[in-house]
């Protein structure tokens, strides 16, 4: 089967989080993969986290500029077009086109809104396929009666070694690290330690420049701030490698995403996750986590957790579970699956 998308690719975006392990499961599993993404100079995130592969075309812009060159996409054969997030692509350009694509293959969109779209522009398209990831994006089926659940891929289990990824990262190697992820636009939650962790542990903050920090100038002995524009795949791995476990205080998106793709990209690398227990954007995991539900009770878990390795070993136990059950290539099938069920275009 020929599958095309059009999507983010090698950028930071959710977007691009969900469609990268399924290209490159697609392609493992004998199917060819062709991507239509973003330009370099109008994409969908804050950077890019890869070189490009030699399947991917970058075509168009986002829906801002509407700059769309469709020759790419119409001079390939694809049996499948998988539209990633129709809000950052090029809506009206693109709608020019579609009944041309529509004609000579299956068309799927997958939705990353947290809610019906007001917009009209949203529902022109006449989809084959419409596919969610998450139960609260049932109201789908008000609009698109036979929307399809498939859930969101895990990055795959993959190892490191710490002393290795520390030196790598010139992080200290005598020390307990707790790695706080900063991203875009929510504030450092946890800005100190209780004073019986502050000999055997750092907070790691890994934060884009120009994030304003109170200690980014003069960090006390316990932090760590290091100013980093963009993480690769490879980057962001070491960071988790190289930490004891991972801080993620966030409690929604800013934007219209439903769930936190960095929780599905570094479930599986080994790094214990600590989350707020108010938190909704972490479903559908559960024991997969560690939650805490203010910084007090984080400063004592994280206390309990550097003493207690057997409650170390059930987080990891369940997320490796759940990164099995989810990986890329288990859900790569399940849409082979629904393209086959849609069958042939017409």
């Amino acid at each position: 089967m020929h599958i095309a998308m059009m999507t983010a690719w090698n950028t930071d975006s959710g977007v691009a989080v969900h469609a990268e392990p399924l290209g490159r499961a697609w392609r493992e599993q004998g199917h060819e993969v062709t991507v239509f993404s973003h330009i370099k100079s109008d994409f969908h995130g804050e950077g890019f986290t890869g070189e490009d592969e030699d399947y991917v075309t970058r075509c168009f812009g986002t829906q801002k500029t509407d700059f769309l060159d469709p020759r790419p996409i119409l001079r390939s054969n694809f049996d499948v077009l998988v539209v990633q997030d129709l809000r950052m692509l090029p809506v009206e350009s693109l709608s020019k086109v579609f009944p041309v694509i529509k004609h000579r293959a299956r068309t799927i969109h997958v939705v990353h809104e947290n809610t019906l779209p007001e917009e009209p522009w949203f529902y022109q398209f006449d989809w084959d396929g419409v596919v969610y990831f998450d139960e609260r994006q049932g109201f789908l089926n008000d609009v698109y009666p036979h929307a399809k659940l498939i859930p969101f891929p895990c990055y795959g289990t993959r190892q490191g070694e710490k002393t290795e990824a520390r030196k790598r990262l010139n992080l200290p190697l005598d020390k307990r690290i707790v790695y706080v992820f900063c991203h875009r636009s929510y504030e450092p939650f946890l800005r100190d330690l209780q004073e019986d962790l502050k000999e055997e542990a750092v907070l790691l903050y890994v934060i884009p420049p120009g994030y304003q920090m109170v200690e980014k100038e003069e960090p006390p002995p316990w932090m760590i701030i290091r100013e980093e524009k963009i993480l690769t795949k490879e980057r962001f791995d070491d960071y988790l490698f190289a930490s004891d476990c991972l801080v993620l205080h966030k409690f929604e998106s800013s934007y219209l995403g439903v769930v936190s793709s960095t929780a599905f990209q570094a479930l599986g690398a080994g790094c214990p996750i600590f989350v707020p227990k108010r938190s909704d954007y972490f479903r559908p995991l559960q024991d997969e986590l560690l939650h805490y539900s203010d910084v007090s009770e984080l400063n004592k878990m994280l206390l309990q957790f550097f003493r207690d390795e057997e409650m170390r070993k059930i987080v990891l136990d369940a997320a490796n579970g759940f990164v099995e059950r989810n990986s890329p290539e288990v859900i790569a099938r399940l849409f082979i699956d629904f393209f086959v069920e849609l069958g042939r275009p017409r």
